[in-house]
């Protein structure tokens, strides 16, 4: 079972949370060292240094396995600009195809995917609680993804469709008035007492 450790009290729950209950202070998820295993190859990961992180990597298919700080941290605009290996010339790689869900390095639970920020063209697989898979070369796409303005591209996109909802509500609203409008106009009580 996963637990959380606050980083300004050093207070443990067993539960991940992003905030501390005692001092309000950030949370940093602690995993139990358990031997983790490939998702794909089943085979046992080594450690694997990246930009001075510890990470776990699969000697075989060569995927990684990132906690969620890890990620967080390396997929940041901060750690990406100061990196001169970035590609900010990103080419959106073709999504792949269809296939069944990982089990978690960690948990062994059944993975999540998704699309990295919904444009990116990169499928991660995640477990809420331990980390995130990434295949071989994911993680280069996704951080010539973010110097490339990705990030950006990815909020205006929401703001878009954000928009476009709001919009959409509006007409909604405008109906609903008017057919207000309209059964005020002609109440049932004002047709029978009075006529038309």
């Amino acid at each position: 079972m996963a637990s959380s450790q606050c980083s300004s009290c050093n207070h443990i729950v067993k539960t991940t949370i992003r905030h501390c209950p005692m001092c309000n202070g950030s949370m940093k998820s602690v995993q139990q060292s358990k031997i983790k295993s490939c998702p794909r190859c089943t085979t046992k990961l080594d450690e694997y240094i990246y930009r001075n992180h510890e990470l776990d990597r699969c000697n075989t298919c060569e995927g990684i396995w990132l906690q969620p700080d890890e990620f967080a941290v390396l997929t940041s605009e901060f750690d990406v600009y100061r990196d001169d290996n970035s590609n900010p010339l990103y080419m959106r790689p073709s999504l792949p195809a269809s296939e069944k869900y990982l089990p978690c390095a960690n948990c062994k639970k059944m993975m999540s995917r998704r699309n990295f920020k919904s444009i990116s063209g990169v499928l991660i697989d995640s477990c809420i609680n331990c980390g995130i898979w990434l295949d071989k070369g994911e993680l280069e796409f996704i951080r010539n993804f973010v110097a490339s303005g990705g990030l950006d591209k990815s909020q205006d996109n929401k703001l878009v469709k954000h928009e476009l909802q709001i919009e959409a509500l509006d007409d909604r609203i405008s109906d609903v008035e008017l057919m207000q409008k309209m059964l005020n106009k002609y109440s049932f009580k004002r047709i029978f007492f009075r006529g038309f």
